[in-house]
């Protein structure tokens, strides 16, 4: 952003607010798959993701809001299936992913890393440890 004029930087509060929508549908999501798990150790991955998706998700919209004022968050509808947490997972990872591309602020892609370290890691356990 050094170097840049404010109009030539992309405003990507309206991605970040469509990537807040998608985690706080994926938090429902992995909160859902959790209480039908089977599984203690997919039981204990879903309550960490659950558990700490929306703090991280806090920080992100937080930044974004201090500097593209108060962001519309719209509602995501459940995706994913039923019965398979990975695959719904992975695919709101994709979801988040293809969102956030267009963002260019250091700043705020630096949060959203984080981010996709807690999914990337919520799927090895799923994964690896069930």
């Amino acid at each position: 952003m050094a170097g840049l004029a404010k109009s030539e930087v992309m405003d990507c509060g309206p991605d970040i607010a469509k990537a807040i929508g998608i985690m706080f549908m994926s938090r429902t999501y992995g909160h859902t798959m959790h209480l039908k798990t089977k599984s203690y150790a997919q039981h204990k991955a879903l309550d960490e993701f659950y558990n700490e998706i929306i703090d991280l998700a806090d920080e992100l919209i937080e930044a974004a809001q201090g500097q593209y004022g108060i962001l519309d968050v719209p509602f995501v509808n459940i995706s994913g299936s039923n019965s398979d947490p990975i695959s719904g997972l992975q695919g709101h990872l994709k979801q988040l992913d293809a969102t956030m591309a267009n963002c260019d602020e250091d700043y705020l892609m630096n949060l959203y890393q984080e981010i996709q370290s807690l999914y990337r890691s919520t799927l090895y356990k799923l994964t690896n440890l069930s």
